[in-house]
């Protein structure tokens, strides 16, 4: 997109949007440190409508949609507070939707339940309770204001992931570690169409640094889709009369492959909309850049990008030592 276009597709995005609503303010500064000179920071963008649209555009369109999904990278705690944001936004707008996170696994389930009837004001020691820490999840306070705005509004939280003997039966059962007739209903034995299935391979290839063996990939394949499968599961089962939003990781809730694929083969006539948290890299300024596929995403919502150490390195000698 050329600068032309691009502004004129700035200033045409109060036209374009949505009703707008009240909404919550937004956080005050930012948390992660790169690239916030980026043009693109604290923007959010249209898909559909090829243009920028405002927070209480996009609080009007979610407003109206039965599952609202919101992609993360796990350890920017700036895409956290948008989560809170959109949970906030939800709530403000009369709705109650069951707030569901890709990072609670049925193992949980009984510890989150018992929290939450201790009647909690705040949630600053639901992590200790979910043994957030000692199950690998980024600091328990990045994800704390999700929670704190589920607890302010009394909305159901619920958990979304297989639990680890599940995962773990995977390697010998296959679909059946789900249960008599789960992959079925679920839409495990539909194959995802055959760009979605090697999309979903390079994204586990990607995201090992190509250190897996091709057999190791394949055999994580059906793991993956068995989890994005549960997501929706979640999303389906918990959902209030006004619908449900998910919390997980950007690669889960891609239109093409995960989350929504399964949402919309179980429950075809439910409005969906995805929202994605998207870290601004430097000298890219065109959103177009950052959708790796067409229908992937709704909206665009950009941040600076999070400092972190380099993990293809940390793998490296990971894999090293197994060797």
């Amino acid at each position: 997109m050329t600068r032309v276009r691009f502004a004129a597709a700035a200033a045409l995005s109060l036209a374009l949007s949505s009703p707008a609503l009240a909404t919550p303010p937004l956080p005050e500064a930012w948390q992660s440190t790169l690239n916030r000179d980026n043009p693109l920071v604290g923007k959010i963008w249209s898909v559909g409508k090829q243009a920028f649209v405002t927070p209480e555009a996009l609080a009007g369109d979610i407003a109206s949609a039965r599952f609202v999904l919101a992609g993360e990278t796990h350890d920017n705690a700036d895409h956290h507070l948008r989560q809170a944001w959109i949970v906030s936004a939800l709530t403000e707008a009369g709705r109650k939707p069951a707030v569901v996170f890709e990072m609670i696994s049925a193992d949980e389930a009984g510890a989150l339940k018992s929290y939450l009837a201790g009647t909690p004001k705040n949630a600053s020691a639901m992590g200790k309770a979910l043994k957030w820490k000692e199950r690998g999840w980024p600091d328990w306070a990045m994800y704390q204001p999700i929670a704190d705005a589920a607890l302010a509004a009394g909305l159901p939280m619920a958990p979304g992931d297989l639990s680890r003997e599940t995962v773990k039966r995977f390697r010998k059962e296959g679909l059946g570690a789900l249960g008599k007739g789960i992959a079925e209903s679920w839409g495990l034995e539909t194959p995802l169409p055959a760009a979605g299935q090697e999309t979903l391979k390079q994204d586990l290839r990607d995201g090992h640094c190509g250190l897996l063996p091709e057999p190791a990939v394949e055999a994580m394949v059906p793991v993956q889709r068995a989890r994005d499968a549960s997501f929706a599961d979640g999303l389906i089962a918990n959902a209030t009369a006004d619908g449900a939003v998910l919390i997980a990781g950007r690669g889960h809730v891609r239109g093409d492959m995960a989350v929504p694929w399964y949402l919309r083969a179980r429950a075809p006539e439910a409005s969906i909309r995805i929202v994605a948290m998207v870290e601004a890299e430097q000298g890219q300024s065109d959103p177009a850049d950052y959708l790796p596929a067409p229908g992937v995403y709704d909206y665009l919502w950009f941040t600076p990008k999070a400092e972190r150490p380099d993990k293809c390195e940390e793998l490296k000698a990971r894999f090293g030592k197994k060797s």
